[in-house]
């Protein structure tokens, strides 16, 4: 798989002084690989699906080398990806939901395999997990495989299921 997703920039964007503190805090969320094992991850990746009608949903974090598929629905089974291909390392620079409609027509995902190879998705919504402080940890996202809209009221109710994992986290943390 060639392309700008799959290549290491000569300038890499991963690489900065906020990335480091952002992957510090993702890190610190030790309870992540033990949260997910009490299900609300997958709670709220199905109702996400529900809510918006949607095949896929995710819960996912985004590392310095991998988005981490911590719950699932349509995609049971996949562990993870590389960042470089995955839509959730745009959402998790984007302070609101980002939204992609139709990635198939949209220049910046012609060479991505996700959208143009089997897995075929054309639709995209994501919010992004923000700690306390303002980082951006991880994204709780929606798909499709065919174009949609999304109005200003389902991003809201995005927004506030990735809230709602991030309280959830900051609460599982704050036992350990």
């Amino acid at each position: 798989m060639k392309g700008r997703y799959m290549c290491k920039r000569p300038n890499d964007p991963y690489n900065t002084v906020e990335e480091q503190t952002r992957l510090e805090k993702l890190y610190g969320y030790s309870a992540i690989d033990d949260y997910e094992l009490s299900g609300t991850f997958k709670h709220v990746a199905s109702l996400a699906a529900r809510i918006f009608d949607v095949p896929l949903a995710f819960v996912n974090f985004v590392d310095k080398e991998n988005v981490l598929i911590k719950a699932s629905i349509g995609a049971d089974g996949v562990e993870s990806i590389s960042r470089e291909i995955g839509l959730c390392s745009l959402a998790i620079q984007q302070e609101k939901v980002t939204v992609i409609k139709n990635a198939k027509l949209d220049p910046l995902f012609f060479s991505n395999p996700i959208v143009h190879g089997d897995f075929g998705m054309q639709f995209y919504a994501g919010a992004p997990i923000r700690t306390p402080d303002g980082f951006n940890i991880g994204v709780v996202a929606v798909a499709d495989r065919k174009p949609r809209h999304f109005t200003a009221e389902q991003e809201e109710l995005l927004e506030e299921l990735a809230s709602l994992v991030m309280d959830e986290l900051e609460e599982w943390q704050s036992k350990k």
